[in-house]
């Protein structure tokens, strides 16, 4: 987006919002410092059928968070997480590009910020699209369309609330937080939920130990809803070609007696459709098959689309169980080759709290990836490996 463009939207942006009531209050927390951390110890057997074939792993994630109050309304926050590597070949190809520590709501943010009734936050923010993390242990228990419509960038985030919805709108650099800004073009995102909720918009990522029970969190049984409605448009370019890369969505959650539902759908446009189809050539792309081509010059580009619907029932007060069923085309005009068809996912998970901010998990992942094992696809995206996956994890916070 050009650099006036995204001035002027800044500033329409500022005066609509100056209007607005915001609902996050001082705490009176000046000059404290809060320090919460998280551990997670996991066994994972994937049962792919790539690469090395079935794999059996034991790994390790931490995650810290250091908040300081400057003031009431100045905030420091810091939080990372940290996996460490077992061996150079753990987890095989995905493994060989993933970083061992990376940051997360690492930001300075403004409350009320010089009378503006909103929040902002300056650093690495959470981008605003869609629902945020469930009780998922990893990437390849998480829905599909996660990985590749939000995460963590660099960047600047707005948040407000009016009396009817809840709004937020960032500016990033596009490239996630692994990833470095060899462009000045940025990528914008807005979301808007109703009915507006109170307290904070997108809270800290949700871990297994602190996942909502809806027999606590909706104790009275009472039906709720909330829908929202996301947009993320920006470019991506991955030399010598630039890539469309947006997309836009709607969710649901419906919360009633011991059940709560979310849904959501996404569609893609380009560079988030799907890795494994995207080259740098259009000789490689024309290779494919794909129904959308890409060159220095020219913005066409590939349409696709994913959905996802988790069920979360109360057994108790202590123990979840929850089904997550998700299909997602990367290119819902051709499916000419394996790499262009609806791959599909069912994940069954059990969350058990044996104590106060101890929790155990177990999930089972079904995978469907038509792509997945066919010669020549050798740069298939790990987050696809496995038909058949087993994993278990115990937590705690702390």
């Amino acid at each position: 987006m050009p650099k006036h463009k995204v001035t002027l939207f800044i500033a329409i942006a500022l005066c609509i919002l100056s209007t607005w009531s915001y609902a996050e209050e001082t705490t009176g927390n000046a000059g404290k410092t809060k320090i919460a951390a998280y551990m997670e110890f996991t066994y994972l057997d994937d049962r792919g059928m790539g690469w090395t074939g079935s794999e059996t792993t034991f790994y390790l994630r931490g995650r810290l968070n250091i908040q300081h109050y400057v003031h009431d309304d100045v905030v420091l926050n810091l939080t990372g997480e940290y996996r460490p590597t077992v061996n150079t070949y753990s987890r095989a190809f995905n493994q060989l590009k993933q970083r061992e520590g990376n940051p997360n709501d690492t930001y300075m943010q403004f409350i009320d910020l010089a009378g503006y009734p909103m929040a902002l936050r300056l650093g690495v923010v959470k981008v605003p699209y869609g629902q945020f993390d469930t009780m998922s242990l990893d990437n390849r228990s998480r829905p599909m369309s996660t990985t590749r419509t939000r995460e963590w960038d660099y960047g600047a985030r707005l948040d407000t609330i009016l009396s009817f919805m809840d709004v937020s709108f960032a500016i990033v650099n596009g490239e996630g937080s692994e990833g470095t800004d060899s462009n000045s073009a940025k990528s914008v995102a807005l979301r808007l939920v109703f009915p507006a909720t109170q307290g904070e918009l997108y809270p800290e990522t949700l871990e297994i130990t602190r996942y909502p029970n809806p027999r606590t969190a909706n104790p009275d049984g009472d039906f709720r809803w909330q829908f929202g409605a996301s947009a993320y448009n920006g470019n991506k370019f991955s030399t010598p070609i630039k890539q469309k890369n947006s997309h836009y969505g709607a969710d649901l959650k419906l919360d009633y007696s011991i059940f709560s539902l979310k849904a959501q759908y996404s569609f893609l446009e380009g560079g988030f459709t799907d890795p494994s189809v995207i080259s740098e050539t259009d000789a490689a792309l024309a290779a494919l098959g794909y129904s959308g081509t890409v060159t220095k010059n020219i913005d066409t580009f590939p349409h696709g689309y994913s959905y996802f619907v988790e069920i979360t029932t109360a057994i108790s007060e202590k123990t979840l169980f929850s089904v997550l069923g998700e299909s997602y085309d990367p290119d819902s005009e051709s499916n000419t080759t394996p790499q262009q068809r609806t791959k599909e996912r069912l994940v069954l998970g059990v969350k058990h709290d044996f104590k106060k901010d101890v929790s155990g998990s177990i999930f089972y992942t079904k995978t469907y990836n038509p792509a997945f094992g066919m010669t020549g696809n050798v740069i298939e995206n790990d987050y696809w490996k496995g038909n058949d996956i087993l994993m278990a994890a115990i937590a705690i916070q702390f």
